[in-house]
C-alpha cells in the first residue's frame, strides 16, 4: 500500500491514544527530533569546543543533590509501574493482553511519559561530564544510549498500545538507575569513597543482561500462541542485540583488557597506601 506525502505526515501525528497529544513533546515527532539533534550537537561538539579554554567545574554538591533526585524518581516509577503490570497474567490470557479501563489506560501511558520525561533528564548526565571535561566518557555508546532511549519512549507512548513488556522495560531500567546513581552519589562523595566502588562492573553486567528480558516475553509469547506482530519482534530483537553488543563491548574494554586490570591493581595498591 502507498501512501501520498500528505498521508504519511498524518500517520505520523496520529497518535494511538489522541489523550497523550496535550503532552510535552507528544503532539508531533519533530519536537523530539530536534531535541535529540541538539543533543548530539552539543554533546559532540558544542559543548567540548565551549569548555577547550576553560578550567573544569567543581560539581560536586550539584552532582550529589542530582543524584538523589534522580534515585527518588527512578524508585517511584518503579513501584508504580511494578505495582501495575501484569507479567504472568498476561500470558495466561488467550492473547496475552490485560484488559483496563480508559483511566487505568491513560494512567499507564502516563507513567510512560514520566519515563520518557526522566530519559531527558538523564541528558543532564553529558552535560556534567561536558562541564567536568570529562570528555572521554562522552563515548558513541553513551551518546547512542541517551538519544535511542528518547526516540524509543517517545513512539512507545505515541504509536503503540499498553503493553506488559513495556512494563518490563520501565520496571527493570528504573531500578537499575537507583542502583546507578546510589554509586554515583557515593563517587560524588569524594576520593575517601573510592574504595567501596568496587561493585561497578556488577551494574554494567545487570545492565547488559536487562536487554534480553523484553525478547524473552515476547518469545514466550509466541510460544503461548498469542499474535505477535513479526515486524514488533524483530524491532524487539535488533534494538536488544544492537544494545548488548555495545554493553558488552564496554565491559570488555572497561574490565577485561590487561591494562584496566593492571590499572585497577594500581589503583588498589594506591588506595592502601594512603589509608
Amino acid at each position: 500500500m502507498w501512501y501520498s506525502f500528505n498521508e504519511l505526515v498524518a500517520l505520523a501525528y496520529r497518535s494511538k491514544d489522541s489523550r497523550v497529544d496535550e503532552w510535552f513533546l507528544m503532539s508531533s515527532p519533530v519536537k523530539p527530533t530536534i531535541l535529540i539533534l541538539a543533543y548530539m550537537l552539543i554533546a559532540i561538539r558544542i559543548g567540548p569546543s565551549l569548555m577547550k579554554n576553560r578550567a573544569p567545574y567543581n560539581l560536586k554538591y550539584t552532582l550529589r543533590v542530582y543524584n538523589i533526585f534522580q534515585m527518588i524518581y527512578n524508585s517511584y516509577l518503579f513501584i508504580a509501574v511494578w505495582n501495575e503490570m501484569q507479567v504472568i497474567r498476561s500470558l495466561m490470557n488467550d492473547d496475552c493482553k490485560i484488559k483496563r479501563s480508559d483511566e487505568m489506560t491513560l494512567q499507564c501511558l502516563s507513567y510512560g511519559w514520566l519515563y520518557l520525561i526522566n530519559k531527558i533528564v538523564d541528558l543532564m548526565d553529558t552535560i556534567f561530564m561536558i562541564l567536568r571535561k570529562k570528555n572521554a566518557q562522552i563515548s558513541f555508546l553513551h551518546v547512542y544510549h541517551h538519544s535511542i532511549m528518547i526516540c524509543l519512549s517517545w513512539y512507545g507512548i505515541k504509536y503503540m498500545e499498553v503493553r506488559e513488556d513495556f512494563g518490563i522495560i520501565v520496571a527493570i531500567n528504573t531500578a537499575i538507575h537507583v542502583i546507578m546513581y546510589f554509586y554515583y552519589f557515593v563517587a560524588a562523595m569524594g576520593p575517601q569513597y573510592q574504595k567501596y566502588l568496587w561493585w561497578k562492573m556488577y551494574i554494567t553486567k545487570v545492565q547488559i543482561g536487562q536487554f534480553w528480558a523484553v525478547p524473552l516475553y515476547v518469545l514466550a509469547s509466541i510460544m503461548k500462541g498469542c499474535e505477535i506482530s513479526k515486524m514488533y519482534t524483530f524491532w524487539v530483537m535488533v534494538h536488544a542485540s544492537i544494545f548488548a553488543l555495545l554493553f558488552v563491548d564496554f565491559y570488555r574494554k572497561a574490565y577485561t583488557k590487561p591494562s584496566q586490570i593492571e590499572h585497577k591493581k594500581d589503583s588498589v595498591r594506591k588506595g592502601e597506601k594512603t589509608t
